[in-house]
Order: C-alpha cells, then sequence, then structure tokens
C-alpha cells in the first residue's frame, strides 16, 4: 500500500512511464516513444511499483497491460496527461520571445519567411541575431540557428533538421570578368584577386563544408585582397569588381551583376541546417522548418528558371 508521501510526490516521469507501457505493451518501444533507454523505463516502472506497494502491470497476449484492478490509476494518469497538454496548449506554447542566430546572408534569404511566421504567430516575438561564430546554444540560451553547419555532437539535448540544398560556387562581377578577358586571361589561369570570409572561430565539431572547401578545389587561385565575417559584405565587394567570393549560389542570384568564375565548373554541395534546443514537435516549431524549407526551395526554383 502507497503511504501519504508517495502518493504526494509521484514525479510526472513515472506517470508517463506507467502510461507509455500500458499503451505500447512492450518495454523496447515504450522507451523508444518516451525517447529514453530500456533500462531508464524499467527503473521508472519498479520505482513507481515500490511507491505504490504492488505490482501493477500483468503480462497478456498484447504485452504488458496495467492490472484489469488499476483502472481508475490508468483514468487518472490519463487526466494528468490531458492537463499537462492543456498547461502547454497552443494559447500557451504560442507566446514568448524566441532567439534566433543565423548568417547574415540567411537572414536575408529567410526575411520574408520570417514576416510570414510572425503574421501566422503574431504573440511569438522573433529575436534574430546575426552570428560570425558558431554560438553554443545551450551555454548562451540561444533558441535556434541556422547555419551552413551540422554539429557532430548534439550536447545531449539539442535537435536537428536539415533545411535543404544549399550549393556554392566561387562568384565575380561582370565588369572584373571582362578585364581580365579584355587582357586575354582566362579565368581558370588567372591570378584572382580572393574576397576570403573571416572563419576564425572554432567549428571542429561541425561538419562544415564552407571552411573544407579551397581555392584550388575551386579550380582557382591568387592572393587574399580582403576578409570579412559578413557574407553579405563580401558579395556587395564581389559585385563592385573587388574580386572573386565563394557564396551560395542562391546569394548571388540576388546580385544580378554578379556571374560564376568557371561557368561549366558545377556546384559544391553544401547544406542548411536548422539546430534547436526545442524538440520540434510544438506546432510553431514545425511551421518555421516547413517556412524555412519553402522559402528556400522557392528561391532556388526561381534562380533555375
Amino acid at each position: 500500500m502507497m503511504d501519504d508521501d508517495g502518493a504526494n510526490n509521484l514525479p510526472w516521469d513515472l506517470i508517463r512511464a506507467f502510461l507509455a507501457l500500458d499503451r505500447h505493451g512492450d518495454y523496447a518501444v515504450a522507451a523508444e516513444m518516451e525517447r529514453i533507454d530500456d533500462s531508464t523505463l524499467r527503473r521508472r516502472i519498479r520505482t513507481l511499483e515500490q511507491r505504490m506497494g504492488r505490482t501493477l502491470f500483468v503480462r497478456t497476449e498484447h504485452g504488458s497491460k496495467a492490472a484489469p484492478d488499476q483502472v481508475e490509476l490508468v483514468g487518472a494518469a490519463l487526466r494528468m496527461e490531458e492537463a499537462a497538454r492543456a498547461f502547454s496548449s497552443s494559447s500557451q506554447e504560442n507566446t514568448g520571445v524566441i532567439s534566433i542566430t543565423l548568417l547574415d546572408v540567411c537572414a536575408e534569404l529567410f526575411s520574408e519567411a520570417f514576416c510570414e511566421f510572425q503574421r501566422k504567430f503574431p504573440r511569438i516575438v522573433l529575436n534574430i541575431t546575426t552570428e560570425s561564430h558558431f554560438v553554443d546554444l545551450e551555454k548562451e540560451q540561444v533558441d535556434i540557428a541556422i547555419r551552413l553547419a551540422r554539429p557532430l555532437r548534439n550536447g545531449g539535448s539539442l535537435r536537428i533538421r536539415k533545411i535543404g540544398d544549399l550549393r556554392l560556387n566561387a562568384y565575380a562581377s561582370r565588369d572584373y570578368l571582362a578585364r581580365l578577358a579584355a587582357r586575354g586571361i582566362r579565368p581558370e589561369s588567372a591570378s584572382h584577386d580572393l574576397l576570403a570570409m573571416n572563419l576564425g572561430f572554432p567549428s571542429s565539431d561541425h561538419n562544415f563544408a564552407y571552411r573544407e572547401l579551397t581555392w584550388e578545389e575551386l579550380g582557382l587561385h591568387g592572393r587574399v585582397v580582403s576578409r570579412s565575417d559578413s557574407m553579405l559584405m563580401l558579395a556587395r565587394m564581389c559585385e563592385l569588381g573587388m574580386g572573386v567570393a565563394v557564396m551560395p549560389s542562391v546569394t548571388a542570384a540576388s546580385h544580378p551583376d554578379l556571374r560564376p568564375v568557371l561557368p561549366d565548373r558545377p556546384d559544391t554541395p553544401g547544406d542548411l541546417w536548422m539546430v534547436s534546443r526545442f524538440d520540434l514537435r510544438a506546432a510553431w516549431q514545425r511551421e518555421l522548418a516547413e517556412m524555412l524549407k519553402e522559402a528556400l526551395s522557392l528561391r532556388q526554383a526561381i534562380q533555375t528558371y
């Protein structure tokens, strides 16, 4: 029999374990649905049974089910679950300040998607900052990061979702390429003025294709004449004819004067990732991810057209 202390201090994770096993009838499946390992689920069930002072489950042809005389307990657990859902209902979860960090070029790319999101979720305030380094979401209390690199380690609580492909290439202005042509120099043999991204920040714990990409792999060589931690700044300097810059093809498409330095060379594949401290289950989180995916897809479709 459960004492008063046990009745008043049952943690919610024990109740969730109870409901999960009753629903799915299998420890492995219930553990997976709860996103915990099998041993953790078994430990929670044992703890609950110790608190209750009796065995709560019986074996049936459908697996482990709550004992027939535990109907009231199942009902109470279901009411607790419903109360928990109500606590995080849309009227509650669609309110607050969400911190998002991303490269400046992504801010430009997704500005319309962010506006659409705010129209749909007017009670959510987006606090958007651009980053010149990879922000540690957990330490710096940032909710979501949009970046060109996939973390190799999730830190235990991060959720990672691919937004889409973001192809990269080397671009220059028509004026820059015309100057080479006037001197009889082919772009593939020229010594170029290079505009480099300033990547002087730790990224070893990320799969960062942009950082690993070299000028030689793009079929180019030359000397770096300028660096910036802003990709938009590089694109603008490139547009003004200062040199050659590596950037996403969707970014170059926003600058009509830019052209691939080597038109016959295919783009280098890259990815865009959404890294979140949230579990990506709430409606607004799923909506935001889909809006970003659609914005990228639409921009690439326009570019191809």
